[in-house]
């Protein structure tokens, strides 16, 4: 049998079929037992095809392939135009050219072909992105070159109750039977009645009896509620919902948004919704973000933290932006940053910090304060500058000057320009100098001044 395609040669089949159809009707009123004038009258008879084996395909107006199925059974409704599909594999194409390919237990074609839905453990992989989808539901827009996997709206998206061994009932039937004026328009898809309806390639195997139930497999235990999972050589996502525009290579995650790296450096991102350009190979937040740098690949000990109201990370680079209220915690040294704006380099384990910063240390009870920070996570090394401002709690000390090197782990300092000290506890002094050398957390600094350098003046509390 050669390919059916065409309005004309379409509707012929299906009146050959429908006429069939109306002759075994006519046979079996004749054979009745009841007169013809009594009897009630009968329901039209709506003709639908159920074929094994068969190839499903959807040009657009200009015979431009849109995407291509074959299933292991298909069940067609031409009143609706409307088809169940049991089994699938198939590919999505663009502008002729295959960009996606997938699998599926489960899909429908709804009204003229445009939208296409399918369900039940879904795999769909990019040609050319190398990105791999895997999830429960999903629709693809051709005209709109958009992939939607997840937590859609289902309005749209009528799949009717996968069968069990239990008989269905008349009524339960009738709900099913679903017409097209009935059904909501699909994203950006209007009902055209005179749309070419997609094409069947002839069967491989025998027409399945229609009485057979069309699906065997049972309803996945939690369909409505799956996450979609996303990932490239580079990362892995999971989300409520993914929307993939193949042109513009780019991925929205929406829904309780995690995304891991594949390789070292271990990092966690965290949002309620993410932009992934895979092209670019960039992460985008326009909500709270949160990126967490793991010891090793078992995503169990974290040993950095960055937050803030929005950001960018670019994978390629492992450097990751954030602004509006950003706050690292550096757990390795119980050390927490607050400012406006972090540039952290991931691979040089560095952190920039352009805008003024607060710095707590609760555990050696000290904290500080700058204009501008930079921190070596490696050396474990804060740098100061502009209006620094450092205080000890455990000596009531304070340490102002223009720029700081401080130590976070032996609590050294390095201080320049404008140095002021002062100390209200054991004993009480005040002292000023260009620069000065010590330890913040004991309170022993050695001050330089003069203009030749050769007055330096040290305090010792009493107990030292």
């Amino acid at each position: 049998m050669s390919k059916l395609s065409g309005n004309k040669r379409w509707y012929q089949w299906l009146f050959a079929i429908a006429a069939i159809g109306v002759l075994l009707f006519g046979l079996r009123t004749c054979f009745s037992n009841n007169d013809l004038v009594d009897s009630e009258p009968q329901e039209e008879i709506a003709a639908e095809l159920t074929l094994r084996s068969v190839t499903l395909e959807q040009p657009d107006e200009d015979g431009t392939l849109l995407w291509k199925l074959t299933a292991e059974s298909v069940n067609y409704t031409p009143d609706t135009q409307r088809a169940d599909v049991v089994s699938l594999e198939g590919e999505f194409f663009q502008d002729g050219e295959p960009v996606y390919t997938v699998e599926a237990d489960r899909g429908e074609v709804l009204q003229n072909g445009n939208t296409l839905f399918l369900r039940g453990n879904l795999i769909a992989t990019g040609r050319e992105n190398e990105l791999t989808l895997e999830g429960e539901k999903l629709k693809w827009l051709p005209k709109q070159d958009l992939l939607v996997m997840g937590e859609f709206e289902d309005t749209e998206f009528e799949l009717p109750a996968i069968p069990d061994e239990t008989p269905v009932s008349e009524e339960s039937a009738t709900e099913d039977s679903t017409t097209a004026e009935d059904r909501p328009n699909t994203e950006g898809e209007s009902n055209t009645e005179d749309s070419e309806p997609f094409a069947f390639i002839e069967p491989a195997g025998e027409q399945a009896d229609p009485s057979e139930s069309r699906i065997t497999e049972s309803t996945p235990p939690d369909l409505e509620n799956a996450p979609v999972t996303g990932f490239n050589p580079q990362i892995k996502t999971v989300s409520r919902l993914i929307k993939v525009n193949n042109k513009e290579n780019r991925v929205e995650l929406t829904g309780g948004v995690l995304a891991e790296s594949k390789e070292a450096p271990w990092l966690l991102f965290e949002s309620d919704e993410l932009l992934w350009f895979t092209e670019r190979e960039i992460i985008e937040a326009n909500q709270p973000l949160k990126v967490e740098q793991f010891e090793s690949e078992a995503y169990e000990v974290v040993s950095d933290r960055l937050v803030g109201k929005k950001g960018q990370v670019e994978l390629a680079e492992n450097i990751v932006t954030l602004s509006e209220g950003v706050q690292l915690d550096s757990l390795t040294e119980s050390l927490t940053v607050n400012g406006e704006q972090a540039v952290w380099d991931v691979d040089a384990e560095t952190v920039a910090m352009d805008q003024p910063v607060d710095i707590k240390q609760p555990e050696r009870q000290i904290t500080a304060a700058a204009n501008q920070a930079s921190l070596d996570l490696a050396e474990q090394i804060i740098y100061l500058t502009g209006d620094v401002r450092a205080v000890s709690a455990k000596n009531d000390a304070r340490l102002n000057a223009d720029s700081v090197v401080w130590e976070t782990t032996t609590q050294q300092v390095e201080a320049e320009g404008n140095v002021r000290y002062q100390q209200a506890d054991d004993p009480d002094i005040s002292i000023a100098g260009p620069r000065a050398i010590g330890n913040i957390e004991a309170g022993t600094l050695a001050i330089e001044g003069g203009s030749e350098g050769d007055v330096v003046t040290e305090i010792v509390p009493e107990e030292f």
